[in-house]
């Protein structure tokens, strides 16, 4: 068993603690106070019922008895009609219920409202801490993970709303037994010794298998969270490859395996509670017996305490099975408990490298230069990265990044933008040593192009403003982008920069998409802007195209161009050759292409079709 597996239900909660909000620990204060209530006005119910059976069984019994000093005090002794004495246990019994259930309702909804508050806090935390993540980190664990680690948070509400409903039913409990105690200690102690080593046998017999049922459909909710991210997020490379019929088969294997578990996780939570019902009858027989043979009581004896506790197995039974089956439940979370936990530990761990979203960013001016120094960063585990980099890129310069697959471009770029921390050199903006506290003033003066740029399911005018998204679009902003862009195809949508594009831009050609991206990037007005291998995946017409795009835009911005056709790189004012993570050389285009080419002819390679 691993140590993840080792993590109990309650140890789980207490790691999640942090979490719950300030102001919901006073509202955990008051559903005490109503535990406490609801648990009493169980005891008075079971108490008033107890009460009433003698009533009906043996009147005067109980006039001389239970109601002694009622006659003595207030002259109340029902000599002239005992019927009204049933009619005012019975009254009393209805208001008792009443106010029982009321207080229940009450208890349930101030539960339930405290759980999901507590719930949501935990989802927006994990969400926070997934924005403020480290980029590498991300990228390493997988947004398939990821996301299946923020929807296990939701169970952390089902999950508290179950330990509390389980800590108002211990609660409930005690009060019966204190009352059980209070009215015959010995009989009542030797039903609380069987009841309590018989439950707990059976709860924990039960339990292990409950954790095994648990665990599987953890797996296999895991396995169809995976594979269902698959199928939507490559589906095409998944039809190009006719793997639809393996993938159904997947889903079905694992849709199956959760069929099974579930069916036996329902059987194991059920069983519990058979058992118990089963013992707990099973213990007022043996307390019969107990009763004649070894006190020797008399019927009066025996018909007072049997109804007692025959009355407080009538609401303490089904307590115990309420709480039964909230334990057995609130496991059966435990595996996504699990996965917050470890998030959450995670967040510790990295908590010196996250971002600071909730900060105001230190200023960071571009007025001049941004210098490259010594900047050395390689991927944990791999050889791969950059190695003792240095290059100025001066303020209006348009620098061309070229080199074969893997020497370190785009690497290169994400220490540039701060997405990655290097490992040793610095970035310096106009002088200024780019830091945790001023990373995000600098993210905000870039504006990024990718190669393959996310498309949202919204219309034109949104995937422009993206940059600035929440805040109310500047119409007259975008459509300055996007003939920035050259995005001549805004007059054929059917209603112009309002038109949706559809999910991933299905509406677009890859070049129309391209010219989109470099409209988002131009819409926040950058100071520095990348275009990070662009036009790789266009062709040729619509390639020229973002070439002359970038070209006119080299006036007006900062320009760095990761380039995949060396056509690309041609107008730039200076190229800089990056050779298995090094500058191998630098300086004009006209100097530094010649040079470049001659090596990949070298090598073998053809200078109008590598990829640069």
């Amino acid at each position: 068993m691993d140590k993840q597996d080792q993590t109990s239900l309650t140890r789980a909660l207490r790691a999640l603690l942090p979490i719950v909000p300030p102001g919901e620990k006073k509202r955990f204060v008051a559903l005490l106070a109503l535990a406490v209530l609801s648990a009493l006005s169980e005891l008075l119910t079971a108490g008033v019922v107890a009460l009433l059976a003698a009533t009906f069984s043996s009147v005067e019994a109980v006039l001389n008895k239970a109601f002694l000093f009622l006659r003595e005090e207030y002259g109340l002794a029902f000599d002239q009609d005992p019927r009204l004495l049933g009619l005012a246990l019975l009254a009393l019994l209805v208001c008792t219920i009443a106010g029982k259930n009321a207080l229940a309702l009450l208890q349930l909804g101030q539960q339930a409202r405290f759980a999901e508050s507590v719930g949501a806090a935990a989802r927006k935390h994990l969400f926070r801490f997934y924005q403020r993540a480290p980029y590498l980190w991300i990228n390493r664990n997988g947004v398939a993970d990821l996301n299946f680690g923020l929807s296990a948070a939701i169970y952390l509400a089902a999950a508290l709303n179950l330990v509390l409903q389980g800590g108002a039913s211990i609660l409930a409990l005690v009060m019966l037994l204190v009352g059980l105690i209070s009215v015959s200690p010995l009989p009542s102690l030797l039903l609380i010794a069987i009841l309590g080593i018989g439950g707990s046998i059976i709860v924990k017999t039960c339990r292990a298998m409950q954790d095994r049922c648990s665990k599987a459909v953890y797996q296999a909710d895991y396995q169809i969270a995976k594979i269902n991210h698959m199928a939507l997020h490559g589906l095409k490379e998944m039809r190009l490859s006719r793997r639809e019929n393996v993938l159904f088969a997947s889903l079905s294997e694992g849709l199956n395996a959760t069929i099974r578990a579930r069916s036996r996780q329902l059987v194991f939570a059920r069983l519990p509670v058979a058992l118990l019902e089963i013992l707990g009858f099973a213990a007022l027989l043996v307390m019969m017996v107990f009763l004649m043979y070894v006190q020797d009581a008399g019927m009066a004896r025996i018909s007072g305490v049997m109804g007692f506790m025959a009355a407080a197995a009538w609401r303490g039974l089904p307590i115990a099975n309420r709480l039964v089956e909230t334990i057995i439940s609130a496991r059966n979370s435990l595996p996504y408990l699990r996965k917050t936990v470890e998030l959450t530990a995670l967040e510790k761990s990295l908590t010196p490298v996250l971002l600071p979203l909730d900060e105001q960013p230190a200023p960071l001016p571009f007025a001049r230069s941004i210098v490259l120094d010594d900047l050395s960063f390689q991927y944990p585990g791999t050889g791969i990265g950059v190695r003792h980099v240095s290059m100025t890129i001066r303020k209006g310069e348009t620098i061309g990044l070229i080199g074969l697959s893997g020497a370190g471009k785009s690497t290169l770029v994400n220490l540039l933008t701060g997405l990655v921390p290097a490992d040793s050199g610095r970035v310096l903006v106009d002088d200024i040593e780019l830091k945790r506290s001023n990373v995000r003033s600098w993210m905000g003066r870039i504006g990024y192009v990718p190669q393959a740029p996310y498309i949202l399911d919204a219309t034109l005018a949104e995937n422009v403003a993206l940059s600035r998204w929440g805040e109310e679009i500047d119409r007259e902003q975008v459509l300055k982008c996007c003939r920035m862009a050259a995005l001549d195809f805004v007059d054929d949508l059917e209603q112009g920069i309002d038109t949706v594009l559809g999910d991933r831009g299905t509406r677009l050609s890859g070049g129309q998409a391209q010219r989109v991206a470099i409209a988002r990037a131009l819409y926040s007005e950058p100071d520095l802007l990348i275009f990070d291998e662009a036009t790789s995946a266009l062709d040729l017409k619509n390639e020229k195209i973002v070439h002359e795009t970038i070209l006119n835009l080299c006036a007006r911005v900062t320009i760095l161009v990761i380039a995949h056709h060396l056509s690309t790189v041609q107008g730039c004012d200076a190229l800089v050759w990056m050779d298995k993570g090094r500058i191998r050389a630098t300086g004009p285009v006209q100097e530094v292409l010649p040079e470049y080419e001659a090596a990949l002819r070298q090598s073998g390679e053809t200078p109008s079709k590598v990829d640069v």
